[in-house]
């Protein structure tokens, strides 16, 4: 079983993030970061798929942190908060 405790942690440290940044909606919020973490880990998450239209084949990427220990995504939100309050 997980550590329960995990969820205050991490919601209070995206309440200070989301504080310094009040204009952001939440989503937007979240997936910044993502993009932040992916950049800052090898593109951790990021997966290329191919999209079907009547004028061709399209290339993008979404990201998907399914996978992502708490652990870890604590760990970089604490360095974000690290990194704002410096």
């Amino acid at each position: 079983m997980r550590e329960k405790a995990r969820i205050q942690r991490t919601l209070s440290l995206l309440e200070i993030i989301w504080q310094q940044q009040p204009d952001v909606r939440f989503n937007q919020l979240i997936s910044n970061l993502q993009h932040m973490y992916s950049a800052q880990n090898d593109g951790y998450g990021k997966r290329k798929v191919v999209e079907k239209w009547d004028s061709g084949d399209v290339e993008t990427s979404y990201l998907d942190f399914f996978y992502l220990e708490d652990t870890e995504w604590e760990a970089f939100l604490k360095s974000i908060v690290r990194q704002e309050k410096g």
